[in-house]
Formats: structure tokens, C-alpha cells, sequence
């Protein structure tokens, strides 16, 4: 399901003038119990990420601005809304955590754990 995510984001990046949205990189990798996403978000403040998780989905978007009060000679730097949606399935939701450090978005989603049902002894007539 990942690999749908990716190539969906890539189409969006190519059709970005046209409507679609921009997308940033990231790496996910797998912890014990879990996964941590790590994206990049230069320049971005953390009251301008918005994260939301529904239906098995981890959607992260962000508003890189610029500073109004500045007059720039030069601007190269992307100034746009940013958004990136993966699929994960069965996370504990409660467990989710985020932090934004020197330009990086460590996201923590751990999986949920079997239901340990209780042996059950089975009586004999």
C-alpha cells in the first residue's frame, strides 16, 4: 500500500501547477512495535504542521511562508502548502507522538499488540 502512496504523491508533485499539492521526503523506518516517520520540514514552524490520523492514515500538512516584512532580491525557496498522507493500518492511536527538531518531524506510531484472549477450559460431559 506504500508504494500507491508514493507513486500518488509523485503524480501530485508533477501535476502541482495544475491544483495538486507539493510533497517533502521522508523516511520511514521500522522500530520494534512500530514505525517512525522522519520528514523534512525546513523552514517550517511547528504552529504551521497540522497532523491528523484516521482510518489507518497518517496525513501531515504544512504552510511554509514567507516573511512578509522582508524585501527579497532573490527568492528561490519554495513558499507553498505542503502534505504528505501514508497508509499504516493498525496503529495504536493513543500512542502517536511527533517532534520537530533542526528542520526534522519524528513521528512514533506503534502498532497495536494482538488481544491476549484467556485460555478457556472446555468441560467434558
Amino acid at each position: 500500500m506504500l508504494i500507491f502512496d508514493n507513486v500518488f504523491d509523485d503524480l501530485n508533485n508533477f501535476f502541482y501547477g495544475q491544483g495538486g499539492y507539493k510533497s517533502f521526503p521522508v523516511d520511514m523506518i521500522e522500530i520494534q512495535n512500530g514505525f517512525q516517520v522522519i520528514a523534512e520540514m525546513p523552514g517550517v514552524e511547528k504552529n504551521n504542521i497540522h497532523m491528523n490520523f484516521e482510518d489507518g492514515i497518517l496525513t501531515i500538512e504544512a504552510d511554509r511562508k514567507k516573511d512578509e516584512q522582508a524585501k527579497y532580491l532573490i527568492s528561490e525557496r519554495d513558499i507553498t502548502h505542503l502534505k504528505r498522507s501514508i497508509n499504516f493500518g493498525d496503529i495504536e492511536e493513543e500512542s502517536i507522538t511527533a517532534k520537530l527538531e533542526n528542520g526534522l518531524l519524528t513521528i512514533t506510531l506503534l502498532t497495536k499488540l494482538p488481544e491476549q484472549k484467556p485460555k478457556r477450559t472446555i468441560p467434558i460431559e
